[in-house]
């Protein structure tokens, strides 16, 4: 018989890497992450995480700054009518060489776009095919040998990951003998967003 396949609702996430000229950007950070105090907020899954305002740091900033480049390329590209995409929250994550820690499967809550960006190598951040959700609390039938639908990216110093917020992910324990160091961040709309009647926008956000 005939037969259609259609492939719906494709999630984009955004790759975007730094310069070999501006690594420095990345190493200067990074040793601002290894000054931070981290906490096990992950218990038992391992992972050590700083306190969320790192983006603030003296040291952060140049590395901030190609962030914030990053989601200023991705509200034109995406023409989204908001006057800025501002960090809100941001973490450094920790996963000591070869102890298996790793994230556990999470979202952003009450993020419009959450990144996470690489200093290391070391394991790999995984995305869960949001489709599949749509099997949860209803008749099921489980598939054997079940391994997805996931997206797995390879870890790499320079990387930067951007992806909508509700989007669920974990990463793989790190089983390496080198530390793996990332930083988190999530991005709200900053100044007026949406057009209303009589030019008048639907919200004025502020992000502290």
């Amino acid at each position: 018989p005939m037969m259609k396949k259609h492939g719906l609702f494709p999630t984009d996430i955004y790759e975007f890497r730094l310069d070999e000229e501006d690594m420095w950007m990345s190493d200067k950070a990074l040793d601002f992450i290894k000054t931070l105090e981290m906490s096990m907020y992950n218990y038992p899954a391992g992972v050590r995480t700083s306190r969320g305002d790192i983006h603030k740091e003296e040291p952060m900033l140049p590395l901030i700054g190609f962030f914030h480049d990053c989601l200023e390329y991705m509200r034109c590209d995406l023409a989204l009518q908001v006057e800025e995409l501002k960090i809100s929250l941001s973490w450094a994550n920790w996963a000591p060489g070869k102890s298996g820690a790793g994230h556990p499967l999470h979202r952003h809550p009450y993020s419009y776009l959450s990144g996470v960006y690489y200093f290391t190598e070391g394991s790999r951040t995984v995305f869960q095919d949001p489709v599949d959700i749509r099997n949860l609390d209803t008749l099921e039938i489980i598939r054997d040998h079940f391994d997805g639908p996931y997206e797995k990216f390879e870890a790499e110093p320079g990387k930067l990951l951007i992806f909508p917020g509700w989007l669920r992910h974990f990463s793989e324990p790190q089983a390496r003998e080198d530390d793996r160091f990332t930083m988190s961040f999530n991005a709200l709309p900053h100044g007026a967003v949406n057009a209303g009647p009589q030019g008048v926008p639907m919200a004025r956000i502020n992000v502290l």
